[in-house]
């Protein structure tokens, strides 16, 4: 297909899009609407429920629920091209994080979509049910626009993707066939929308520390011999995120190194009058390519073993957490077809082409791309300054412009 008839049919899915974007706004609502917080619960089947009705308006020539149990299903919905075109997924999980401990920080219903100056508030409206919405929408305004593709579009809605993936694109991307590309829709800016096309993804390795002391009567610590697990915790604690060293190599984009989140768990003690006998804290990292778990292990173990050194009384070690001891790092090369037609997608939206860039975040992309599909990790609407606290919110503005370049995305690529 020429690039001249590609922009027509742009023209009509802009149209198509712009008659319906109260559509858009509606459905993100009802995804809001829609509990899927993980944890505490793991289970996303009413949003799945609602989507896979949603979807079948879209007459896909094929509509499958896929995952490791019934309570977390995952969606693929398949719209056939004529043939010999590229295939393109685009992807977005439909689990949030929870509420948690900032409810009473909320302004508005987590779960009632509000609009406020422009902004779009509501549990998942940024991370990323508003991108879901804009995809679906994508896709129905590619239909509407009536010249078929060459190429597949996949729509691939997932679930688990905030605890590592296990039972969500983790468990899909070994079942995805005939698609050659995935890009995923997670919030691509933190202090504007659109802020980059991000190739690159962190990856997450989380860990325990884990702290032995003397567990006994209380009323008895002046008296005799005792290690007060919780205090010797706190040392460590207030150390490690100075002190443990992970050797890493900048990458040519940009970006920041690791990072570490000491203390995003703490767990110690039995109750008053007991000595704590046991105190543990979690830690997240976030790593940047080239970096390995063997990395990680190394450097824990060598800081653990100088701390032990220091303190003769010091009884501690470390685990990695199951599920999240290594969600690894992705890149897509800057190259790659789908690079070129996102860029174009933005200069006729946008009126500008944001520039390549990573991810801080870790994303679904390395699970397809561990199953050999290129995966772009993130472009889309919102920005993740919003995510994972209180009054979570996506800009009115950003959905309308993520279904206009997702649309003419498609028609690029799969062309």
């Amino acid at each position: 297909m020429t690039g001249l008839l590609t922009e027509q049919l742009g023209d009509v899915v802009d149209a198509y899009l712009g008659e319906h974007e109260a559509e858009l706004l509606d459905l993100t609502a009802r995804l809001i609407a829609l509990d899927s917080q993980i944890p505490p619960y793991g289970d996303e089947r009413a949003v799945a429920a609602f989507l896979l009705e949603t979807l079948s308006s879209l007459d896909p020539d094929e509509l499958e629920v896929v995952g490791p149990h019934p309570s977390r299903p995952s969606i693929l919905a398949r719209l056939r091209g004529t043939g010999g075109g590229r295939s393109l997924m685009l992807n977005g999980h439909i689990d949030t994080k929870p509420v948690g401990e900032a409810r009473a920080e909320w302004r508005t219903d987590p779960f009632t979509a509000t609009v406020v100056d422009g902004d779009l508030y509501g549990l998942g409206a940024n991370d990323m049910k508003g991108a879901v919405a804009a995809m679906i929408m994508a896709a129905r305004a590619v239909r509407a626009a009536g010249a078929p593709l060459r190429g597949d579009l996949v729509l691939g809605l997932v679930a688990d993707e905030e605890a590592g993936a296990q039972h969500g694109s983790r468990y899909v991307a070994p079942l995805v066939r005939d698609v050659d590309a995935v890009l995923i829709g997670e919030p691509s800016g933190w202090t504007e929308d659109w802020q980059g096309i991000h190739l690159v993804s962190r990856g997450v390795c989380g860990f325990r520390i884990v702290v032995r002391g003397t567990q006994m009567h209380s009323s008895l610590s002046d008296r005799l011999p005792s290690v007060n697990a919780s205090l010797k915790l706190a040392g460590l604690l207030s150390r490690i995120g100075t002190e443990l060293a992970v050797p890493f190599t900048p990458h040519p984009l940009g970006g920041v190194g690791p990072t570490l989140n000491a203390g995003v768990l703490i767990q110690g003690g039995t109750y008053f009058g007991v000595v704590p006998g046991r105190a543990e804290f979690a830690c997240d990292l976030r790593t940047v390519p080239g970096q390995t778990q063997d990395d990680v292990a190394a450097a824990l173990e060598a800081w653990l073993a100088a701390c032990r050194a220091e303190d003769p009384e010091l009884e501690v070690d470390y685990a990695f957490e199951p599920g999240l001891e290594w969600v690894p790092w992705c890149e897509l090369a800057p190259d790659h077809a789908l690079v070129d037609a996102t860029r174009r997608a933005s200069q006729d939206v946008l009126g500008r082409t944001p520039p390549l860039s990573v991810f801080p975040g870790a994303t679904d992309a390395p699970w397809y791309a561990a199953a050999g599909i290129p995966t772009l990790p993130s472009f889309g609407p919102g920005m993740l300054t919003s995510a994972h606290g209180p009054n979570e919110f996506v800009s009115v503005r950003s959905l309308h412009e993520a279904a206009r370049i997702y649309a003419r995305t498609v028609l690029d690529f799969c062309q």
